[in-house]
């Protein structure tokens, strides 16, 4: 997480009408970036594990999928319910 990113955040936030110590929301989308980026990389990653036909290459990747699926699910449980309120979108 790049400190000039989290202030972009933060500045969006306040422009979408959002107050007070956004801090920690900022950190939270912000990771939420960085982990999506690594998400995206590790389906290239098991793509050409699959295309080449490498079993552990594959299940060692589709590990680290799984785990940067509970890094960014732990973010967006932070994030979702203060974004939903803050933009008045009732939660599903």
């Amino acid at each position: 997480m790049t400190i000039e990113l989290k202030d972009e955040i933060q500045e969006a936030l306040q422009l979408a009408g959002f107050s007070g110590n956004l801090n920690l929301l900022a950190m939270h989308l912000t990771e939420i970036e960085d982990e999506a980026e690594n998400w995206l990389d590790l389906f290239t990653i098991l793509r050409s594990h699959t295309y080449r036909g490498d079993n552990s290459a594959v299940v060692e990747t589709l590990a680290e999928v799984t785990i940067s699926m509970e890094h960014l699910r732990d973010h967006i449980q932070q994030a979702l319910p203060k974004l939903q309120k803050g933009l008045d979108i009732p939660e599903q």
